[in-house]
């Protein structure tokens, strides 16, 4: 995949089928290794999870764009919107060393997004939108079939 892939839906959590299918397809097409599009999979269904539930309030109207592309030794993947901004830095990690009765209600999401991913970046911009750019190294599953000097 050399090229950028993009898919809109609206922001509904029924649309995340979509999403899911979307990505299988460009992971397929990079014949990822399967930890590799794991990671890419649950982090993108985390972020498009919490855009439709907490940028857009469960409303949906709004309008969510996942793309993604290689990159070098990376798969980049895009999610733009034009819900409610949040500080990233203002969400409580969770404790995921205390027991499960015993943590609060900190962004697990957010969490693992960190942890799956190798980069997470956040842009909010009030005319633009908000943009959550993730990367993560990858590893082919099979050999380049690109030519041989």
């Amino acid at each position: 995949m050399t090229s950028k892939r993009s898919l809109c839906v609206r922001s509904d959590m029924k649309n995340l089928t979509a999403i899911r299918e979307f990505l299988t397809a460009a992971t397929e097409s990079l014949h990822l290794e399967e930890d590799v599009a794991f990671a890419l999979q649950m982090a993108v269904d985390e972020a498009c999870a919490n855009v439709i539930e907490h940028a857009y309030e469960g409303r949906m109207d709004g309008i969510l764009c996942v793309s993604c592309y290689r990159s070098g030794d990376s798969m980049v993947v895009t999610i733009c919107d034009h819900g409610k901004p949040f500080d990233p830095d203002s969400i409580r990690r969770p404790d995921i060393s205390a027991p499960l009765d015993k943590r609060g209600d900190e962004a697990l999401g957010l969490y693992l997004m960190e942890r799956l991913m190798d980069s997470v970046q956040f842009r909010f911009d009030p005319v633009a939108g908000n943009k959550l750019t993730m990367k993560k190294r990858i590893r082919s599953g099979k050999p380049s079939l690109s030519p041989v000097s």
